[in-house]
């Protein structure tokens, strides 16, 4: 019994140790026994996340929710917070979300939008249930904000219309931004554009009266706050355009006539875009074109075409060889009736059928220039030849301009064979040559070096009349010279071949100098003739020029490769042949055959078909790009 009455208090004053250790934990809890002093736990610090935008100065926030919560509180710092820290406090630069009954935040994920760029921030979160509030829960890092805010997005093409000089700019709907600043690229000026409140709510607004074809950086902002820039050209509406009866002093500008052009400029390339033109006239606008007066000879223009203040075209030329003030000019009859007793700069106006007399062909020593000079504004002047010119003394430059010149004597148009004298410097420009067997033929010179440039020209059936082979665009490996160059540029060889293979550019074997082929079109030559011989030692240049219809050996032999060969743009038609020593591969192979790229190539009309596709009527000799 005594036993029983001893387990029996044991028992008793265990349970009242056990119950007095239940009272003390449960004081040290969130909870009370008395529920009118209950709280909700805290959320658990290791349930708390943060995910950051890589274009939006925001945060997505995450947290493990607590039972019987009806809100939440979160606050964010760029200063820590402690538990002494007050809510909301000015001094901490606290910001807190939550706390406005019309904005509770009742689940997790929570999103803060309005952060600062490139800033770190402390954050921490509070359970509230009625008017029970848990303790603050830190979270255990520090988060950081994206560096730059990049919350425009990159125009589209629709929003980029052709010709409207604006600029759809966009983001994402809502976000605070008040205003745009524009600045043209390379200028320091900056123009301001309020951003509407529906603006704002739809994230897009347009951005006008910006010129066409011009780059410009807009920035987006939200009081002094950048929230991102995008760069754009505003594209212009595109129609074509096209320069003819070009003149030393004038050319005709015209466009298609689905665009009302209203304004034209003209400016020397090398000054950049015009912000404005001339007004046309009731006239001009009706017939699509204008003529443009007042140019200066020999320099290169761009044309622009302007509706309703906006560029809608563009198009370079150049114009013509202006006529030398400091030459003494005379027309054919005088020069030819003091042939022998001419001296120093002498321009001959040609101005109708006119021929050289075979024993006429050499020029009288005391001549240091001659000119030929087509004299007309109207097209070219008709010319005849009948044996190729050379100079019986030293003569710096001979030139012919503007001329369509026809061979009558099987010859070539220079022909230097007098070992006495020499011709230093040969041009053709804006020429026809039709049926001549050679352009320069040099067999002798007492000068060490020699520059040929043809330009603008229409070289057709070279080599046509010739009974034996055909002596090219340049033959000179009878001499041997310093140095040569020959330049060819924006010029059409058509039918281009002789009697027997032959070399259209020989030098003689280790001449040193350049050949510079570009904008060229070479048609209906022999596969059996070569177009370089004895080249080794030459420096080649060959851009934007294109063969068709027949072949060519590239280089009459392996030996005649030049070892500085510099390709930038060679064009073969489909159904074109290089010969085994070509260009190194160098080319690129058109994939239409030359009677689709020049239906009318038998008249030896280069007329590109209307349905070969544009960026191959930009290749070679654009004459032919209508």
């Amino acid at each position: 019994m005594m036993k029983n009455i001893k387990n029996i208090l044991r028992t008793g004053a265990f349970m009242l140790l056990a119950s007095l250790a239940v009272s003390s934990c449960t004081e040290k809890s969130d909870w009370d026994i008395d529920s009118s002093y209950s709280r909700p736990f805290g959320t658990d610090e290791n349930g708390i996340g943060v995910e950051i935008d890589s274009k939006v100065a925001r945060a997505v926030v995450t947290w493990s929710s607590t039972p019987s919560t009806n809100y939440y509180l979160i606050e964010i710092s760029p200063n820590e917070m402690t538990d002494d820290t007050p809510m909301g406090a000015d001094e901490n630069d606290s910001q807190v979300y939550g706390n406005d009954p019309a904005n509770r935040i009742t689940k997790s994920p929570y999103t803060i939008d309005d952060l600062t760029a490139n800033t770190t921030y402390y954050l921490r979160i509070k359970s509230v249930s009625g008017e029970k509030e848990s303790r603050w829960v830190n979270y255990k890092k520090t988060f950081s904000s994206v560096k730059e805010e990049a919350i425009l997005n990159i125009p589209s093409s629709e929003d980029l219309p052709q010709g409207q000089g604006k600029v759809r700019m966009s983001w994402e709907a809502g976000l605070a931004v008040d205003h745009f600043e524009i600045v043209a690229t390379g200028s320091t000026d900056v123009t301001s554009r309020d951003i509407s409140s529906a603006e704002v709510a739809a994230g897009e607004a347009w951005v006008e009266n910006l010129k066409s074809f011009t780059e410009y950086t807009i920035s987006i902002y939200n009081g002094n706050t950048l929230r991102g820039s995008q760069t754009v050209t505003i594209p212009g509406l595109e129609i074509e355009s096209t320069i003819s009866d070009i003149t030393a002093n004038s050319a005709v500008f015209s466009w298609e006539e689905t665009v009302d052009v209203d304004e034209y400029a003209c400016v020397p390339s090398t000054e950049g875009v015009p912000e404005s033109g001339t007004k046309l006239s009731a006239g001009d606008i009706d017939a699509h074109k204008v003529t443009i007066t007042g140019l200066a000879s020999s320099t290169e223009y761009t044309a622009y075409a302007f509706a309703n203040g906006s560029i809608c075209s563009r198009i370079t030329f150049t114009t013509k060889k202006g006529k030398p003030t400091d030459y003494t000019q005379m027309t054919w009859e005088d020069a030819l009736a003091n042939w022998d007793n001419l001296s120093g700069k002498v321009l001959i106006n040609v101005s109708g059928t006119e021929g050289f007399a075979q024993e006429k062909e050499s020029i009288a020593s005391g001549v240091t220039n001659l000119m030929f000079w087509g004299d007309s504004q109207n097209g070219q002047v008709d010319m005849t030849i009948k044996k190729g010119i050379g100079a019986s003394g030293v003569c710096d430059k001979v030139e012919f301009h503007n001329l369509n010149i026809t061979d009558e004597g099987n010859t070539t148009l220079i022909y230097q064979n007098g070992a006495s004298g020499c011709i230093k410097e040969i041009g053709v420009t804006s020429c026809t040559i039709t049926n001549i067997r050679g352009i320069v033929r040099m067999n002798a010179s007492t000068s060490d070096a020699m520059s040929v440039i043809i330009d603008d020209c229409v070289i057709k059936g070279l080599g046509r009349a010739a009974t034996s082979n055909l002596y090219g665009l340049l033959l000179s490996d009878k001499v041997t010279l310093t140095s040569i160059n020959l330049m060819i540029s924006n010029t059409s060889v058509i039918v281009a071949k002789g009697a027997s293979a032959s070399q259209f550019i020989r030098h003689k074997s280790g001449q040193t100098g350049t050949v510079t082929i570009k904008d060229c079109t070479f048609y209906d030559m022999a596969g059996t003739d070569a177009f370089c011989r004895d080249t080794k030692d030459m420096t080649m240049t060959i851009s934007n020029t294109l063969f068709a219809k027949g072949g060519v050996k590239p280089f009459y032999n392996t030996s005649s490769v030049a070892t500085s060969l510099n390709i930038n743009g060679l064009y073969k038609a489909s159904d074109f042949t290089f010969g085994a020593v070509d260009w190194g591969k160098d080319y690129t192979n058109i994939p239409l055959t030359s009677d689709q790229l020049f239906p009318n190539g038998a008249s030896e009309d280069l007329t590109f078909g209307a349905d070969v596709p544009v960026e191959y009527k930009a290749i070679g000799d654009q004459r032919w790009n209508k």
